[in-house]
């Protein structure tokens, strides 16, 4: 009864069962987000979704925090589904220091929560296992920036359109956000759908929440918001819909860009 009784236990056990019941095949399973780590399927989605109605053939979705690569594995899983169903490529990029966490570096690191080493790596049997899939090790504040400068035609072949933060620290995070910070717009579709691993049981001004609100701050023409009223749309009102944010990058050329089909565009008044 104590597990059930809390959002997240109760919705990952529905989810369990309703996969389990006949008729619930594959495409069933991910309309209604029936899947493992549905907030990832959920990014790759909208990735895919607007790529396509961008005119884009390829999109890229990244994992900054890769621990022991669940997480990783499942979303080239939902990569691989929602390329079948879109038609867009999707590249898949992971990125870690590859040897656990590092030590705090600011107590708004979560210090009390997170230790040194915590989360690491096996890092030959998950390579076994990636695929296609990029693995880029190291630190972060060197990785990032040389795999943006190395992999250009990639980038702008597949635009990024999701990005999993799951990095724990306020600083590591700060760091990951480079991502966003570059004047070019070329790597980046003009909205990014980003999931934040690490709010549940912070406060705003530590972690993640002040690594996002520090960048807001920096840079009022490309903030990074919560989507409001996400739960309202989302079968079964998942808890994880609270820790989905965007990155709206008002600057880039096809921010105005309509997407065709992402709402519904006639209102007639009823007989």
């Amino acid at each position: 009864m104590w597990d059930w009784s809390k959002s997240g236990t109760r919705d990952a056990a529905r989810n369990r069962l309703l996969r389990r019941l006949p008729g619930i095949g594959t495409a069933t399973a991910y309309r209604f987000g029936l899947v493992e780590r549905a907030h990832y399927a959920y990014g790759v989605r909208r990735a895919t979704e607007s790529a396509a109605r961008l005119g884009h053939r390829g999109v890229t979705v990244m994992e900054f925090g890769v621990a022991g690569g669940n997480g990783l594995l499942l979303l080239a899983e939902h990569a691989r589904h929602y390329a079948a169903a879109t038609g867009v490529a999707v590249r898949v990029v992971g990125f870690d220091g590859g040897v656990g966490m590092p030590p705090a570096k600011d107590p708004r690191d979560l210090p009390y929560l997170f230790g040194p080493g915590f989360y690491a790596m096996d890092h030959a049997r998950l390579r076994a296992r990636l695929g296609e899939t990029d693995l880029v090790l190291g630190d972060l504040d060197r990785t990032l920036p040389d795999y943006l400068d190395t992999h250009t035609r990639e980038l702008r072949d597949h635009p990024v359109g999701f990005v999993a933060l799951d990095l724990d620290h306020y600083t590591s995070t700060t760091t990951a956000l480079e991502l966003f910070r570059r004047p070019d717009h070329g790597h980046l579709l003009p909205r990014v759908t980003c999931y934040l691993d690490d709010l549940p049981g912070t406060v705003e001004q530590i972690g993640e929440a002040a690594a996002i609100a520090d960048f807001n701050a920096a840079h009022p023409a490309r903030p990074i918001g919560r989507v409001l009223g996400l739960r309202a749309f989302t079968p079964f009102d998942p808890p994880w819909a609270d820790q989905i944010y965007v990155h709206h990058r008002l600057d880039h050329p096809d921010y105005p860009t309509l997407e065709t089909g992402a709402t519904g565009n006639q209102l007639p008044l009823t007989p």
